[in-house]
């Protein structure tokens, strides 16, 4: 090793990152290469630090190997060809200065994992390349979530620990996102949801949270637990997407108004009942009820019956797929989304109906 590390606990600050990193000293060699580097790197970290980080990491781009030496520049890139022994392979990096420590330098390598052109060989028929579209998305995606979350490991171990709620806050979301996106992968296919037993209230904690964090002004939120709730059978990562749907199209809704208030109850109900082919076509009870209100002005009446359809929406910059992903989530849990709007009180709710954990109880 060139130079002493800037602090004692940057190798263990640094060793448990999913993705290949490196410190670099001011002298451009590599001080500390953490596990995930040995593995992508063919080298043990002995091998690998005291090199210069030009000997190390050499690009397509002069333009970048530029920039590798120039202490002045942060780097966030992607798309970027590195050479190996093996040829070149597609990247993502982020080199960036170590705070208080300024001269020393940390790159963050998230690999492409074959690259798109794998996942666009699917030329068969119409059909193949609309299901390979999922997938493409979700490469596209979960590469650059890599280094994010790798990031906010980093920043975990530097910042105060009134902050350390935050960091940990964005390595949850990005593993919540790379699962769904895990799902959104497999759209083409018939496999369902991995269901099981969850606490109702801490997934809607969760999306709470995360809306908070997303919104700087976030409406006044009523809540009205029923304490003696059973677990629901539900996916968990799917339920929260769907909680934070509604929860933001709520907020939104309520954009601007003073008196904006958002209510979250649940509740044991006796109806509620789907019929479900996979058992015979017999009824699965959903006893267990989400209710998601806002006193904003409701829904136009012209689209009110193509409401969960995909690109219905009043919003300017919006996409119209959150209510249409929240009924696709719903319907692969075994379960029911319902919409109303009370003219006299100007309540809007979505009603979410669950199954009980104890399983599926057939009429």
């Amino acid at each position: 090793m060139s130079q002493s590390l800037p602090r004692p606990d940057y190798g263990q600050m640094l060793a448990s990152i999913a993705v290949p990193v490196l410190l670099i000293s001011p002298d451009h060699s590599i001080a500390y290469a953490n596990d995930a580097s040995e593995s992508f790197f063919g080298r043990s970290r002995r091998k690998l630090e005291g090199y210069q980080v030009d000997d190390i990491l050499v690009f397509e781009s002069e333009r970048m190997n530029a920039a590798l030496l120039s202490p002045d520049s942060d780097i966030s890139a992607q798309d970027m060809e590195l050479k190996t022994s093996q040829g070149a392979i597609t990247v993502d990096i982020s080199l960036s200065a170590v705070s208080k420590d300024p001269d020393w330098r940390i790159a963050i390598i998230s690999p492409r994992n074959g690259g798109r052109e794998h996942i666009g060989d699917q030329r068969d028929s119409g059909q193949q390349q609309a299901m390979g579209a999922p997938a493409i998305l979700g490469h596209e995606i979960k590469n650059p979530l890599a280094g994010i979350k790798g990031a906010a490991q980093l920043l975990a171990r530097q910042v105060d620990e009134k902050s350390v709620a935050l960091t940990d806050l964005i390595v949850n979301e990005v593993d919540r996102i790379a699962r769904l996106l895990d799902q959104m992968q497999k759209l083409g296919r018939s496999e369902p949801p991995e269901l099981a037993p969850a606490n109702i209230h801490l997934l809607i904690e969760r999306a709470i949270r995360s809306l908070r964090a997303a919104n700087r002004a976030m409406p006044e939120i009523s809540i009205n637990y029923d304490p003696s709730l059973p677990d629901v059978l539900i996916d968990a990562d799917g339920m929260v997407q769907v909680l934070i749907n509604l929860l933001q199209n709520a907020a939104d809704a309520l954009q601007g108004r003073l008196d904006g208030v958002i209510g979250i109850s649940t509740r044991f109900v006796m109806s509620g009942a789907l019929r479900d082919a996979d058992v015979d076509r017999r009824s699965i009870k959903l006893p267990v009820e989400i209710a998601i209100s806002d006193n904003g002005p409701g829904v136009p009446e012209h689209i009110v019956d193509e409401l969960f359809s995909p690109f219905v929406t009043t919003k300017r910059d919006g996409q119209g797929l959150g209510l249409a992903i929240v009924r696709k989530l719903v319907q692969q849990m075994h379960s029911r989304v319902l919409f109303e709007r009370d003219p006299v009180q100007a309540i809007t709710t979505f009603r979410l109906l669950l199954p009980v954990a104890s399983g599926k109880t057939v009429l």
